[in-house]
């Protein structure tokens, strides 16, 4: 269980599985064990060198408590961080939702670090892409709630919607780290680059249920979209019967990877 202080904290990461190197960003709240949960790991490893991080503030990772920690360009640093630790020199990066997030500023940041990446129910808006203009961040009031209250309400909304398992890293996480990353939502300085300036091979997902009302952004040229039938935000990550197929057919167009 290797861990890796070259960004400043300590950022947990495993290696699983043989081949070109992959790393799956989590969600947040959660930990990169939620890729176990939902069976990604079990299938991918036969398949690819599986890097799991902990992004900081979750699962075994360091927990700062200080909002300016967390913007999106620290947490690709971390990702770097552990690629460096590896002595990988680029890789594709597959991350949901919080992880999605961190997917997109690195392969924004620097591109010559990643192969392909998969951004599944992201928010490119709060990434600072300049095509897309950022909205107020709402999380305050949560990051309130959360320090008053602590994680045991929101991981009863995980359990009552059926899925114990998540609802159970939510309690396991640090409230007063959570409240700190959702005060940093959309703190980073903006980025020359477009979302559709991103040249490496690209995938996006959205659950039908979470983009109702909402207009897709301009995507990349040839980037594959998805559009998960009857799914919500979290949704998107159980339906591996979807997903994993579109991930292989993004992975398969990517540039060769350095192991």
């Amino acid at each position: 269980m290797p861990n890796t202080e070259r960004s400043g904290v300590a950022i947990h990461y495993d290696v699983e599985g043989r081949g070109l190197p992959l790393v799956l960003l989590h969600g947040g709240y959660t930990s990169s064990e939620l890729w176990r949960l939902r069976g990604w790991v079990e299938i991918l490893r036969e398949e690819r060198r599986l890097i799991l991080v902990d992004l900081r503030g979750h699962g075994q990772s360091d927990k700062p408590h200080d909002p300016a920690a967390y913007r999106f360009s620290v947490l690709a640093s971390d990702v770097l961080a552990v690629l460096d630790d590896l002595g990988i020199a680029s890789a594709a990066v597959c991350g949901f939702s919080l992880g999605a997030q961190a997917a997109l500023r690195l392969a924004a940041t620097h591109p010559d670090r990643v192969d392909a990446v998969a951004a599944i129910g992201s928010d490119p808006a709060a990434v600072g892409f300049a095509d897309l203009p950022r909205e107020d961040a709402e999380g305050d009031a949560l990051s309130q709630r959360l320090e008053r209250e602590g994680m045991g309400w929101l991981a009863a909304k995980l359990e009552a919607e059926g899925r114990p398992d998540a609802a159970r890293l939510m309690a396991q996480a640090d409230p007063l780290a959570m409240a700190a990353w959702l005060r940093a939502w959309g703190e980073d300085a903006p980025l020359p680059q477009r979302l559709a300036d991103l040249s490496m091979a690209s995938l996006f997902a959205w659950g039908e249920l979470e983009v109702e009302g909402w207009d897709v952004p301009d995507l990349p040229p040839g980037a594959r979209l998805v559009i998960v039938p009857g799914a919500d935000h979290p949704g998107v990550l159980e339906r591996r019967d979807v997903m994993l197929p579109e991930l292989r057919a993004t992975l398969a167009s990517a540039r060769m990877a350095t192991v």
